[in-house]
């Protein structure tokens, strides 16, 4: 049983009789997604069940020419994202055990490599199939979440936020030169770090973390795609599941300087989210891969 299913409105499915019923309804409803011809008698299938107004869940399998019967391999809960950020470069990878697909792109951004489920990865596949090498270069990233809370903003005047964001886009051109093998640039941010840990350090003995912490972005569990984030809310949207009834909130936070769609039941978030606040939870990471143009191998 998928644990982000309770993230898009299925928090009463707890037994396996449920999600075995659940499923075949599923399978039965009306769909729209993609297939792949085999070289034996059925083709490789992608169908995606709506919920609501941009949310589902995506069930991946075979169907059978002959009776036209789909076999479902795995399923995953999804929903869309609203909006796109540039990648320096992507790179997608199969998932050992079933037919899905993981991206890696460096993000300067975020100061370290980001690591995303990829929700289309039917398409990626095909093109790949068509003898052609597929450039990635930009997505879209969603993160469902199963427990997260709201946390007030940290007041910042304009003058602030116009130098915060001239910092990170300087430490992006600083991370892309020291990649290239800059010294200066890594002497430089090697000194960026030590101040900002003495200064976190001075801060600590008077200061909540969270007044000196605005976003962050960090690997959590085990699992690579697994990421706890604190996010400054931009948009939000309080959502219906029709086939529940449950709520489930849509929020878009900028977390360091990247967009991120979060869903999460409303049951599960603690606090009432509004713009300018922030929100403060663990995601899984998932995001659909904007394909650039095809080059020949």
């Amino acid at each position: 049983m998928h644990m982000y299913m309770r993230a898009i409105g299925f928090s009463e499915m707890v037994t396996k009789a449920q999600e075995r019923q659940l499923l075949q309804k599923m399978e039965e409803a009306p769909y729209h997604g993609g297939e792949q011809k085999e070289e034996h008698a059925y083709t490789y299938a992608q169908k995606r069940c709506e919920v609501g107004d941009g949310f589902g869940v995506i069930l991946h399998g075979y169907q059978q020419v002959e009776d036209h019967q789909f076999v479902r391999e795995f399923y995953y809960p999804y929903m869309e994202g609203s909006s796109i950020t540039q990648m320096e470069a992507g790179y997608v990878r199969r998932h050992t055990d079933k037919e899905s697909y993981a991206v890696l792109c460096e993000e300067y951004n975020m100061g370290s490599a980001l690591i995303f489920y990829l929700t289309n990865g039917l398409e990626y596949q095909e093109r790949q199939d068509e003898g052609k090498n597929v450039k990635l270069d930009s997505f879209s990233l969603t993160g469902l979440s199963v427990y997260g809370k709201i946390l007030l903003p940290v007041y910042k005047t304009e003058k602030q936020i116009a130098r915060i964001n001239a910092n990170l886009e300087n430490r992006s051109r600083m991370l892309e030169a020291a990649k290239s093998g800059d010294q200066a640039a890594m002497e430089s941010l090697s000194l960026d770090d030590m101040n900002t840990y003495g200064q976190i350090s001075r801060r600590m003995v008077k200061e909540d973390i969270y007044s000196i912490v605005d976003t962050c972005f960090m690997p959590t569990g085990v699992e690579c795609d697994n990421y706890m984030v604190i996010g400054e809310i931009k948009s939000y949207e309080l959502m219906e599941n029709s086939w529940t009834g449950e709520n489930i909130y849509r929020m878009v936070i900028s977390c360091n300087g990247i967009d991120i769609t979060i869903g999460i039941n409303q049951k599960d978030l603690m606090g009432e989210p509004q713009v300018g606040r922030r929100f403060k939870g663990d995601i899984w990471l998932q995001g659909i891969g904007h394909f650039g143009k095809k080059m020949s191998l």
